[in-house]
């Protein structure tokens, strides 16, 4: 095998046909290696997926031991050990949310899409056939299935796949580099505000629930809600019987810090999705928590939840989990990285906040954004022809620092920004390398 691929060479269907691909080898930590040798800092964990780093031995047994005894069984015929041990503890961890049962998938997608079945299966085993309608945010990103790119507010998938998709109910996401009021004093109420004014137009019976980043991902560059969105949020959802779906795909299972980024707020959501850094790299594998009360009603009246998927609650799947799970326990992963992320945030500020081109940079625990703008005084975006965010990820690449880019946040079709989000295991040092690489890439890149 060559050092570097290019389509067409191989037979896989690359992601982009126009560019030169490293061939990676093994990571370490922090970093990844090519087959020419070459180190690259992970700052975004691939798609801040690798919360633990690469190459953990220690990892891979745990999947390794559950392998050896059985890897697949269909979830309408079994469930095992490692799925019931799995299922306690993340029921354990999601008990201050009032969340309890538990089912596996294999990405974050599906268990999106099945989020949104199951809030639909509840409205019509309580006997409110009426309401189905969805409401999202935008910025915002819930997958890439059909039903969760319908709820994703990303204008270039929908200007290829719109003809699939189906009708959702879009408002604002929090979202404070380009919010219209000041963000921290009267931001919570301007978006609370759009979300009552959506349920009266479309009609709290016809709406079955809400879906939300509880963090904002890449479609805002990690931006953390205005005190008091949520309570508000909440408020409002239960006057008008809205079922609350968080997706924290992206910002749980540690990633800001705590284990649920909900936790930061007082939420207390119908739902939980997870995904990436609940399996932290080592396999497929995401997660729907919901409340057991929930599931009581569906009992009596469906006999069970329809929704299913071929991986659903499989052996392996569950084995990764819990391999994360009591790795991040035993090894009190969030409570030592919490002076690191300190310093890495304040490092991000100090060094690439002031930078040409860098509008804002923001983050909470190990998850950050930066978005660059053509100019910083006015917030204009450059053109989108320009594609600034896609060139800037490879040149910083380069360099040996991988990062994760969006587009489009602006206004629907302009705007650049990368996000961050490496391991969770980072030292203070790595953390200064990783400042120094990204302003070294700003500085050093040319339009």
């Amino acid at each position: 095998m060559s050092n570097t691929i290019h389509y067409p060479e191989g037979n896989v269907l690359l992601r982009n046909l126009n560019k030169n691909y490293p061939v990676v080898t093994h990571g370490k930590g922090v970093h990844l290696f090519d087959q020419d040798g070459k180190k690259y800092f992970d700052g975004s964990g691939g798609a801040l997926v690798a919360t633990l780093g690469h190459g953990s031995e220690e990892l891979a047994q745990g999947v390794f031991e559950q392998l050896k005894k059985v890897a697949y069984t269909n979830g309408m015929q079994f469930t095992s050990p490692v799925m019931e041990e799995c299922a306690k503890n993340l029921a354990q961890k999601a008990a201050p949310l009032g969340l309890n049962k538990v089912t596996l998938l294999a990405s974050g997608s599906e268990a999106v899409e099945a989020a949104i079945k199951f809030a639909r299966q509840l409205w019509m085993d309580r006997g409110r056939p009426t309401k189905h309608k969805l409401i999202t945010r935008t910025p915002g990103y819930h997958g890439n299935t059909l039903y969760a790119l319908s709820a994703s507010g990303r204008p270039h998938y929908k200007k290829v796949y719109g003809p699939l998709l189906s009708p959702v109910i879009t408002i604002s996401a929090p979202y404070g580099y380009r919010c219209p009021v000041d963000y921290e004093k009267e931001g919570a109420e301007y978006y609370a505000r759009e979300l009552e004014e959506a349920i009266a137009r479309e009609g709290a019976d016809t709406i079955s629930a809400f879906i939300f980043e509880t963090v904002s991902g890449s479609s805002t560059g990690a931006w953390a809600p205005p005190k008091g969105y949520y309570s508000r949020v909440q408020e409002i959802c239960k006057k008008n019987e809205i079922l609350m779906i968080a997706d924290e795909v992206m910002c749980g299972s540690g990633r800001t810090g705590k284990f649920f980024a909900a936790e930061h707020y007082g939420l207390k959501p119908d739902m939980v999705v997870l995904g990436k850094g609940l399996n932290a790299g080592l396999m497929p594998v995401s997660a729907l928590i919901v409340k057991e009360q929930d599931v009581n009603t569906m009992k009596n009246a469906s006999s069970g939840f329809m929704h299913a998927q071929t991986y659903m609650l499989s052996p392996s799947m569950a084995a990764t989990a819990l391999t994360v799970l009591k790795y991040l326990d035993q090894y009190q992963v969030l409570e030592k990285s919490h002076e690191v992320s300190k310093h890495w945030l304040s490092e991000l500020q100090s060094h690439v906040a002031p930078l040409e081109h860098v509008g804002s940079v923001q983050g909470i625990g190990h998850m950050a954004g930066v978005e660059f703008v053509q100019d910083k005084n006015t917030k204009s975006p450059f053109p989108i022809a320009k594609k600034f965010a896609q060139k800037f990820v490879q040149h910083a690449q380069d360099l040996g620092l991988i990062l994760w880019p969006n587009y489009g946040q602006a206004d629907g079709v302009n705007g650049d920004l990368v996000i961050l989000g490496p391991s969770l295991l980072m030292t203070h040092a790595e953390a200064d390398e990783c400042v120094d690489l990204l302003t070294r890439a700003i500085q050093s890149f040319k339009i």
